[in-house]
């Protein structure tokens, strides 16, 4: 039981730690969209486009861009710059926490309990040999 608890401890400690860290983090997801569709996708890095891009006709006079039917879209997600180091705590929360406290203390069964030690076991004394009496005998 120590063990178990020990180790959903860990558990616990170690996603909370990946939580914090992975809560300041900022990346940008990269999209590649044609026509609509979502062609690829990429995080941090620029999507891979789909190879169909237009072409620009140029001429002496005049330079013309067909409207491509592919989009790049890019969206930041944003991290916490710093995280808060102080909250303040209301009565109702300060209730709870009580409440939870004195639960995991007191109402839990300890999980310190010693182990029943028993003696060996010594048989009672033969005051017959019953396979001798009936003379049967394993070969």
């Amino acid at each position: 039981m120590h063990l178990m608890k020990s180790f959903l401890t860990h558990i616990c400690s170690v996603a909370l730690a990946l939580l914090v860290l992975f809560s300041t983090f900022s990346f940008t997801i990269n999209e590649h969209v044609c026509g609509g569709v979502k062609m690829s996708f990429a995080i941090g890095i620029a999507a891979d486009d789909c190879g169909m891009e237009m072409e620009t006709k140029t001429t002496e006079e005049t330079t013309m861009q067909q409207k491509s039917c592919c989009d790049d879209v890019s969206t930041l997600i944003q991290g916490q710059d710093e995280l808060p180091s102080k909250q303040e705590l209301d009565v109702a929360t300060i209730a709870f926490l009580k409440a939870f406290v004195y639960s995991y203390i007191f109402i839990l069964p300890a999980t310190d309990e010693e182990k029943a030690v028993y003696k060996p076991y010594v048989p009672p004394p033969l005051i017959r040999d019953i396979q001798v009496l009936h003379e049967t005998y394993l070969i």
